[in-house]
């Protein structure tokens, strides 16, 4: 083998090679020290391997399956709006109606507001006597002719985290739906009202079939973001009041950084970790079902 054919072979390797170490570094080995960290603690600054102690703990911890619940309560709840209004929003812009782009601009706006930032604008909305949608809304909630103050109130402060949540993500439901609605040909639905049937039925019977693999994909994405929410209950609700609002990945946060219980933190990051694998899961095999249906 001469040394130009040599060139040829490892050339190709050494062009993907940063991007390979770019990934073990960023992505595999804190999955790896993640699983470490998990059958580990830490007493007196020394890392002590306690097997699987970690989870038995999780597993017998009322706060981990408050966590649990209240992330799947806040998830159900943030995928309902965003793929239902995503979804109408996403067949309006379909129809392109003058002034198609100024209202997608508008749309995307809370989009390009990071997280954090989107939080706290939201938190100011509902500060007690000072936020404007808290002196809005507050005496309609109210049940006794008070005011209602919503980041005080469990069910309040959750309802506030998932509006402020659906508003920045809507953008992106819409234009994975729309992208969809956009491979759709429009020969089908002039098909379909030749043939007498209305706009209804023409989305349930021809639009809706063909939409329903990308719908597929949207509601995983949006499932993974659900899951790993932390930004908006950080700087709106801190995970209240009292545990209200404290999502799983909100406790792995307070664990590893407020209380520096590291191992029991990392154990926690390796549940979401197979919660995540599980969504990833679906996400796959939505997309090789759309790939065998086209």
């Amino acid at each position: 083998m001469t040394q130009r054919t040599v060139a040829k072979r490892i050339y190709p390797y050494l062009l993907i090679g940063p991007a390979v170490v770019f990934v073990v570094f960023v992505s595999l080995y804190p999955a790896l020290y993640t699983f470490y960290l998990s059958v580990h603690r830490t007493r007196r600054g020394v890392m002590e391997y306690i097997g699987f102690r970690n989870f038995e703990i999780i597993w017998e911890s009322s706060n981990f399956w408050n966590s649990i619940q209240l992330t799947f309560i806040f998830g159900f709840a943030f995928l309902l709006l965003v793929i239902g209004l995503g979804l109408a929003l996403a067949l309006v812009f379909n129809s392109r109606l003058q002034g198609n782009t100024l209202y997608m601009t508008i749309i995307f706006i809370p989009w390009m507001i990071s997280e954090v930032v989107a939080g706290v604008m939201w938190r100011w909305l509902f500060l007690p006597n000072l936020g404007v949608l808290q002196n809005l809304l507050g005496p309609l909630f109210a049940s006794d002719g008070g005011t209602y103050m919503f980041l005080s109130d469990g069910t309040g402060a959750m309802g506030v985290v998932v509006m402020a949540t659906f508003w920045r993500s809507l953008a992106f439901a819409t234009l994975l739906l729309l992208a969809g609605l956009q491979t759709i040909p429009s020969e089908l639905g002039e098909a379909a009202s030749i043939d007498g049937a209305n706009r209804w039925q023409a989305f349930r019977r021809v639009t809706w079939p063909l939409l329903l693999p990308t719908t597929q994909v949207t509601v995983v994405f949006m499932s993974i973001q659900a899951v790993n929410a932390i930004g908006m209950f950080l700087s709106i609700t801190g995970g209240g009041p009292g545990r209200a609002t404290e999502v799983l990945s909100l406790q792995m946060y307070k664990e590893a950084l407020q209380f520096n219980n590291w191992g029991y933190a990392g154990s926690l990051a390796v549940v979401m970790f197979f919660i995540n694998a599980a969504l990833a899961v679906i996400y796959i095999r939505s997309l090789q079902s759309q790939n065998a249906f086209d």
